[in-house]
């Protein structure tokens, strides 16, 4: 027999929710992986942790707040930014490269053939600020920071929809240290003080 919290009824003991919150976002994220995140339905996701399809929009809202929840959890960005200020471009920029080259997590490449999709669009567009421009802002943590964060996010960005579109088929032909040197020398221009603004004709 069902338990109440599987059958979207009364629910059941927090440690009873937890555990078919955890086994609805294994299944999503293993589909996610293995089917593409746009081949996969609530239901299918349901089916595959045992679970009743409402307890998806009850705990997530739809299949677009599992991907949110699953990216949050494996977030990579918050975890680059950490460490050392020292290397921080650095580490960004053989990221960025690394993705580049079609290299990350199974789940990261599969969501790549789904980048189309309105869903993942969205998911990422809220991201931008919450795993990359906010945690980059209070890292840096100076005056100007935001701006700074936002400019990073930019270049980051900008060389991620280059991959997407367009293959990135030169940059990828590049030597790769060269490319990782080049595109953290850029980072680091993010990094400098704006300083006064400059007049027409000035600097």
């Amino acid at each position: 027999m069902d338990r109440p919290e599987e059958t979207g009824g009364v629910s059941g003991p927090t440690r009873g929710r937890e555990a078919t919150r955890a086994r609805i976002l294994a299944s999503a994220k293993e589909l996610f992986t293995n089917e593409g995140y746009g081949s996969v339905s609530s239901r299918m996701i349901a089916s595959h942790a045992g679970v009743n399809v409402a307890l998806i929009n009850r705990y997530f809202g739809a299949k677009r707040g599992l991907l949110t929840e699953i990216l949050r959890e494996d977030g990579v960005f918050p975890g680059l930014i950490e460490g050392d200020p020292a290397t921080l471009t650095r580490r960004l920029a053989e990221h960025a490269v690394s993705r580049l080259h079609g290299e990350g997590t199974a789940l990261q490449r599969a969501l790549d053939d789904s980048a189309g999709d309105p869903d993942l669009q969205a998911v990422y567009q809220g991201r931008i600020t919450s795993a990359m421009i906010d945690p980059l802002t209070a890292y840096l943590g100076a005056d100007g920071a935001r701006a700074h964060a936002s400019l990073m996010a930019a270049v980051m960005l900008g060389l991620t929809r280059v991959r997407l579109v367009e293959g990135a088929t030169a940059l990828r032909a590049l030597d790769r240290e060269l490319l990782t040197r080049r595109l953290q020398a850029l980072l680091d221009l993010c990094l400098e003080d704006f300083g006064e603004a400059e007049g027409p004709g000035e600097g």
